[in-house]
């Protein structure tokens, strides 16, 4: 009984298969709480360093863009838009906005000011919660920030929420900006085996360890999913129906034929091509002629050693589920449109950055000329020389024309990438009783992240007691930061009152009232948010809105001593001898 597979669907080709229909359903039914509540992860691309790696690559693409030598000219009277795949829970976007906006308002050299940013996601459940979400509202009203309903695969225009444009070939004048994160390992693939140089495609049927009649996209299917492969014999003109670029795919499993066919690497080895980050790729740069400059973060490979071997499709279940993004595909995807591409060489990482960019005016002759058929090995071989030698040409030229991009790059993704970052961050939870010293060191770090903050508020409220006037100070402008940075979620609520409670402890009671008002907005039952914002009004000298919150956090908790002893005070107008009582907030 333990063993019975119940078929939801027979053998097809893997980026046709139900799969990708229970991942849909999966984000669709789950919407925001995909991330809260559905186990899938974030933080990794949801944070103020790649945020900040992205805005720096972005700053380069610019600059390169504003030189003399440039082929991609930028006109300033239009928007240049940058568009986000799958925003989903919107932190991200929140994270890049604001290190966009910092640069416009604080680098006076910023290439270039009419930037919209554009999140989009395909379910109507994340689009909703973004136009209400409190931390997007002010980006919104500027005018900047823009929604819309977006299926990566599909859909051929995007039709902004606000402004009501569409962006067209017709509408988009200057190069677009496309973000992806955590989203290419959920779209469709395809899988094939190169075995004693034959090209093999792979086909799944897609079952459950139960009868999955009554709901077969109910997302719970993908924890009981039980799948069969099978490979068949196919070309190299596997994809012909490719909207006239059926040319660019056959050249890519070309490439992959003979370098594991003919070359001094051959051997057997498993390829995945992300048939889904491609096509959506391929409709979003036609939007701006092909001009455009593509960042993507996600867990996948470059390196060819790990093609190696014969194996099935390896599914990562996290709530929803992913597979490995093959971006050395991508790239080959670029160099045969003539265009760039640089990736992230730390192999072995959980997330993998890459930059890659479209130049059109690069004429594409060489990358277009006619593959002869082969049907020896040499012939082969000096195929894939021929291709290698264009994709050389193509790399030496991206160092001449986009060196500024380079330069961001090998400076926060080789360097310092924001895998590095996740891993040094995942430490500094670990410390035990640690000084104030170090703790405003790892915050400083961290950008001041809310939730780092958040687990250390107690010792750090502890050990903020007789602060000197120059720690004060650090710590204010770290508690300033962490507020700048602060996007809300079902999960972090709770760090508005402890950011409040570190400026009631050093007597800041405007900057106080302003968290408490901002966190009773959101749990609007918190008695001991009442209680302390009823403190900071009492010190403002509001004295009638104070008792009125007091009054409110004994209806919610008639047992809490606080509030009593305020409105005693308020009662009687003793206004003397409580200013040590912070110390037990």
């Amino acid at each position: 009984m333990g063993n019975t597979r119940y078929v939801l669907e027979d053998f097809v080709p893997l980026s046709k298969s139900h799969l990708w229909k229970l991942g849909i359903s999966f984000y669709d039914r789950k919407g925001p709480k995909s991330w809260t509540e559905g186990g899938v992860p974030n933080f990794i691309t949801s944070n103020t360093y790649i945020a900040k790696a992205y805005s720096k690559m972005l700053r380069g693409f610019l600059d390169d863009c504003r030189s003399d030598q440039s082929e991609v000219h930028l006109d300033d009277s239009k928007p240049l838009y940058i568009i986000e795949l799958g925003a989903g829970l919107g932190k991200f976007s929140f994270h890049f906005f604001t290190a966009i906006m910092d640069m416009l308002q604080n680098e006076s050299s910023f290439p270039f000011k009419n930037i919209v940013y554009v999140m989009t996601d395909f379910t109507d459940s994340n689009f909703n919660a973004w136009q209400t979400h409190p931390s997007l509202q002010k980006f919104f009203a500027s005018g900047q920030l823009d929604a819309a309903i977006f299926n990566a695969v599909e859909h051929k225009s995007i039709t902004l929420h606000r402004s009501k444009v569409v962006l067209s070939t017709a509408s988009v004048v200057n190069p677009v900006v496309i973000v992806a994160n955590y989203l290419f390992a959920a779209l469709c693939s395809d899988i094939f085996h190169i075995q004693r140089g034959v090209l093999k495609e792979g086909l799944v049927s897609t079952g459950s360890t139960l009868n999955e009649s009554a709901d077969p996209l109910n997302p719970a299917i993908i924890e009981r999913l039980s799948n069969q492969y099978r490979y068949k014999a196919t070309t190299a003109s596997y994809y012909n129906h490719e909207e006239g670029e059926e040319a660019n795919w056959r050249w890519m499993l070309t490439w992959y034929l003979d370098h594991f066919s003919a070359s001094s690497a051959a051997s057997d080895a498993t390829v995945m091509i992300p048939v889904g980050a491609i096509r959506a790729l391929r409709r979003l740069t036609a939007l701006s002629s092909q001009r455009s400059l593509v960042l993507s973060g996600d867990k996948g490979n470059s390196g060819l050693e790990s093609f190696k071997g014969l194996f099935d499709v390896d599914l990562s279940v996290d709530g929803s589920f992913s597979v490995m993004v093959n971006f050395h595909a991508i790239s080959l995807w670029f160099a045969s449109q003539g265009g760039y591409w640089v990736l992230d060489p730390h192999e072995h990482s959980y997330l993998l950055v890459n930059a890659f960019v479209l130049d059109p005016p690069l004429k594409k002759q060489n990358h277009q000329e006619k593959l002869p058929s082969c049907t020896s090995t040499a012939c082969q071989r000096d195929r894939l020389e021929r291709m290698n030698r264009q994709m050389e040409v193509l790399s030496n030229r991206s160092v001449s024309l986009f060196p500024n991009l380079l330069q961001a790059f090998e400076d926060y993704t080789v360097k310092f990438s924001p895998n590095d970052y996740l891993e040094v961050y995942k430490t500094l939870f670990a410390f035990h009783n640690p000084s104030l010293d170090t703790l405003t060191s790892a915050l400083r770090f961290a950008d001041w992240d809310t939730d780092l903050l958040n687990t250390y508020s107690l010792p750090l409220l502890k050990l903020s007691k007789d602060l000197n006037h120059r720690t004060q100070k650090v710590l204010k402008e770290g508690m300033q930061l962490a507020w700048k940075n602060y996007f809300c979620s079902e999960t972090n609520i709770d760090v508005v009152a402890e950011i409040g409670r570190f400026y009631i402890k050093i007597g800041d009671f405007d900057s106080a009232a302003e968290k408490y008002e901002f966190f009773i907005k959101l749990q609007p039952d918190s008695y001991v948010g009442l209680n302390n914002l009823g403190i900071c009004y009492m010190e403002m000298d509001r004295r009638e809105e104070a008792m009125e919150l007091f009054q409110k956090a004994l209806q919610l908790a008639p047992d809490f001593e606080d509030p009593k002893y305020w409105l005693e005070i308020l009662n009687e107008e003793a206004m003397d001898g409580y200013d040590d009582e912070w110390d037990d907030l």
